[in-house]
């Protein structure tokens, strides 16, 4: 009888101890650098679509509108939403751009088209 009730307290145990490694990881995931990289993929589709711009027109976009995106509500229409992820774009001269999308309030991850980085 001894027996049976710890082997349940292992099972819970170890129950336990799984569930809350799935939860670590889900938050990991969505939170962490899940989302940075799953971002960082989203973006470099759109990088993509302005090189292919340029490319075309021989110069870069001056908006996310040039580009056939939708701009959204939020910072005066300069942002839009691409795969649920929020984009930003700064035309900085006919050669080079900066996109950046939010990792938290007041922060954000930028791709410079003159270095190739996200920084």
């Amino acid at each position: 009888m001894i027996q049976v009730k710890a082997v349940k307290k292992i099972i819970i145990f170890i129950f336990i101890l799984l569930f809350s490694f799935l939860i670590l990881f889900f938050l990991y995931w969505n939170i962490g650098n899940g989302y940075v990289n799953h971002a960082k993929k989203i973006g470099k589709q759109i990088i993509e679509k302005i090189d292919n711009y340029k490319n075309i027109n021989g110069k870069n976009p001056d908006s996310f509108i040039d580009l056939g995106l939708a701009p959204n509500d939020m910072w005066g229409g300069i942002g839009t939403e691409y795969k649920g992820i929020n984009f930003w774009y700064d035309r900085i001269s006919d050669n080079d751009y900066v996109i950046y999308f939010d990792l938290s309030v007041g922060e954000a991850l930028y791709y410079n088209s003159y270095t190739k980085e996200w920084e």
